[in-house]
C-alpha cells in the first residue's frame, strides 16, 4: 500500500510504481520488500519443537438430564473452553517508541451507542521516520511479551417430549460469549494492530450468541398425514462501524499529519461484540402424505421455507458512509414439492 496524491486529477498515478520510495504523486511503499526475494519472517527455534509450543485448547463440560413427566425430559449443560499457545510477530525494525498515540471523537449519530460523540483513545500511528522501513519480522510466543487470554463459555437448555399419537416436541436455548484480552501484547507490539488497541479487551454480549430453536412433528392418525414445523431465532450480524477519519481530525491530537502521506485512517468506532443487528426469526413447515401400494411406500411432501416471509438482514455494510445498509437479506418464502419412493 502507498498513498497517492492525484494532483492533476487525471485518475492515473503519475509516478514510477516500481520505486519503493516516494516519487512524483506517489508516497513511499508501506512495505519496501514487496516483490523482493527472501523470507518474510524468521522463527524462534523455541516454537518449532517441544512440549506446549503449539496452539492448544482445554474444554470442560458438565450437564444434567431429568425426566419431568412421562416421556418429557429436560437437560442443562455448561461448557467452557480455554485457548493457549498464542504466537506473536515482532517487527524488530520498530519498537513501541516509534508509534505516536492519538485519540479522536466519534461522529454524532443516533444509531451509535450513546448517540456517538464519544472519545476513542489508545490509537497509534507509526512515526514518519520509520514509515517504509523494511520489516524484520520475528515470530515467537506471545508469552514473551505479556499475557494473552481467550476463553468461551456457554449454557444450553433443552426440552424433549415424545407424546402419544406420534407427537414430538423438541426445543431449547443456547447462549454463550467469548472473552479475549491481548492488551499487554499490543502495548509491547503496537505494529500488529496498525491503528492501535482501543478494543484490546473484548467481552461479547450474551445476546449476541443466544439462539432459540424449536421443532414439532405430528402424524394425524388414520389419514397418515405428517405435519411438522421448525422455528429458529438467531442473532443478527455483529455491527462494526469503520469510519474514515480524515487527517484534519487526527492531526490536532497526533501533533502531526499521518505518516506515509495518508489522507485518512480507518477506525472502528463501535466496540466489536457490543452491537448486533435485528434477530433473524424464521419458521419452516412441512405437510406430507404417506401413500402405500402393496409393499411399496411413498411420501408426497410440501415444504415451505420462511413461511412468514421474513426479510431479516443477514449482513450489513460496515463502512460508516453507508453504515448499516443491508448487503444480504434472508431469502423470501420458498415452496418445494417432493415425492419419495421406498420399496
Amino acid at each position: 500500500t502507498r498513498s497517492w496524491n492525484d494532483a492533476n486529477r487525471n485518475f492515473v498515478p503519475d509516478c514510477n510504481l516500481f520505486l519503493p520510495g516516494a516519487n512524483a504523486e506517489c508516497g513511499a511503499m508501506a512495505n519496501p520488500n514487496l516483490g523482493q526475494l527472501g523470507s518474510g519472517a524468521t522463527y524462534d527455534p523455541d516454537i518449532l519443537e517441544g512440549w506446549g509450543k503449539r496452539a492448544t485448547n482445554w474444554e470442560f463440560a458438565a450437564g444434567i438430564r431429568h425426566e419431568l413427566l412421562p416421556r418429557v425430559s429436560a437437560d442443562v449443560g455448561y461448557f467452557r473452553r480455554w485457548f493457549y499457545g498464542f504466537l506473536a510477530t515482532d517487527n524488530l525494525a520498530v519498537g513501541p517508541s516509534d508509534f505516536d498515540r492519538f485519540s479522536m471523537t466519534a461522529p454524532v449519530d443516533p444509531r451509535l451507542p450513546g448517540g456517538g460523540g464519544h472519545v476513542i483513545s489508545d490509537l497509534y500511528n507509526l512515526n514518519p521516520a520509520k514509515f517504509g522501513v523494511a520489516a524484520n519480522n520475528f515470530v515467537t510466543l506471545a508469552d514473551n511479551y505479556g499475557t494473552q487470554s481467550e476463553y468461551w463459555h456457554g449454557i444450553d437448555v433443552n426440552m424433549n417430549a415424545r407424546l402419544p399419537n406420534s407427537l414430538v416436541l423438541r426445543g431449547g436455548v443456547s447462549t454463550g460469549r467469548r472473552v479475549t484480552d491481548r492488551c499487554e501484547i499490543l502495548v509491547a507490539l503496537p505494529e500488529i494492530a496498525p491503528v492501535g488497541s482501543p478494543y484490546c479487551h473484548q467481552a461479547d454480549a450474551w445476546m449476541g450468541s443466544t439462539q432459540v430453536k424449536m421443532i414439532a412433528s405430528y402424524t394425524i392418525p388414520r389419514i397418515d398425514v405428517l405435519v411438522s414445523g421448525l422455528f429458529q431465532s438467531v442473532p443478527g450480524p455483529m455491527i462494526l462501524a469503520n469510519y474514515n477519519a480524515p487527517n484534519a481530525e487526527v492531526a490536532p491530537t497526533l501533533g502531526r499529519s499521518l505518516s506515509g502521506g495518508a489522507t485518512n485512517v480507518t477506525i472502528n468506532i463501535v466496540e466489536p461484540g457490543a452491537m448486533f443487528g435485528d434477530r433473524m426469526n424464521q419458521f419452516d413447515m412441512r405437510v406430507g402424505k404417506t401413500l402405500r401400494v402393496g409393499a411399496a411406500r411413498s411420501l408426497l411432501s410440501l415444504d415451505v421455507y420462511n413461511l412468514l416471509n421474513s426479510n431479516a438482514v443477514l449482513t450489513e455494510n460496515p463502512a460508516f458512509g453507508r453504515w448499516r445498509q443491508p448487503t444480504n437479506v434472508l431469502q423470501g418464502r420458498l415452496a418445494k414439492i417432493s415425492l419419495q419412493f421406498d420399496f
